[in-house]
């Protein structure tokens, strides 16, 4: 990792994880079972899509909350179609503005507008019907965009949450905000939390994690649902 003037890039060999093997994930089906909620990253789609989609069909199958991750503009140039056959069992879509600018132009949605984007995203096909589809996009220090979708409809509830600016002096490292405002979302919604109360809660945290070198949090959190 690579963190010049607070902007990163990353080179990393990724060996073991490009050679999952199925025969793990079969062997830990009740890894599965037990989960209150089920999160990949589209990422996974270069180490074993077969799990992936299998994980997916798992969650729908067993109307266990699936989360997914859009991840990163290459996977949609190149593993659209993976992209979106995962995309069919996620109940949570997360994305950034990279990732959704890729996501209209795979799809010549022509626009670049987070809320239509989120809308197309929101109501593309999905295999569990019982749950709505909510799509969070993240946007740096600019608001957040939430579409919440039922299967089925043409009805969207639209919410864009403020994130409060940080003095550019106070950060230091970007890298893991994205990944950081997911664990927080998550952490609300196990504990029964609606989505305004998980949508800040991944405001704070990410904010903190900004604030610090490397992926780490403060020892007391302040956030309070």
């Amino acid at each position: 990792m690579i963190v010049h003037d607070k902007e990163r890039t990353l080179c990393a060999n990724l060996a073991a994880a490009c050679k999952y093997n199925s025969d793990h994930l079969h062997a830990n089906m009740d890894a599965l079972r037990n989960a209150a909620f089920i999160y990949s990253t589209s990422f996974f789609i270069t180490s074993n899509p077969a799990a992936l989609h299998e994980v997916g069909q798992f969650a729908s199958d067993n109307d266990v909350p699936f989360g997914y991750n859009l991840s990163a503009v290459f996977l949609l140039q190149f593993e659209l179609d993976n992209v979106m056959k995962a995309l069919r069992h996620a109940d949570f879509v997360f994305a950034n503005e990279l990732e959704v600018a890729a996501y209209s132009k795979a799809h010549n949605l022509g626009t670049d507008s987070h809320s239509e984007i989120a809308k197309a995203i929101a109501k593309t096909e999905k295999s569990n019907s019982k749950r709505p589809r909510t799509v969070i996009i993240t946007d740096g220090p600019r608001p957040i965009t939430v579409v919440t979708n039922m299967p089925g409809s043409e009805e969207f509830e639209v919410t864009e949450y403020p994130v409060e600016p940080i003095d550019e002096a106070n950060i230091v490292d970007t890298n893991g905000a994205g990944d950081t405002f997911v664990g927080a979302f998550f952490s609300q919604l196990y504990h029964g939390k609606d989505i305004p109360t998980c949508v800040r809660a991944g405001i704070y945290l990410s904010r903190e994690c900004v604030k610090r070198s490397g992926c780490t949090f403060p020892a007391t959190m302040e956030f309070t649902a």
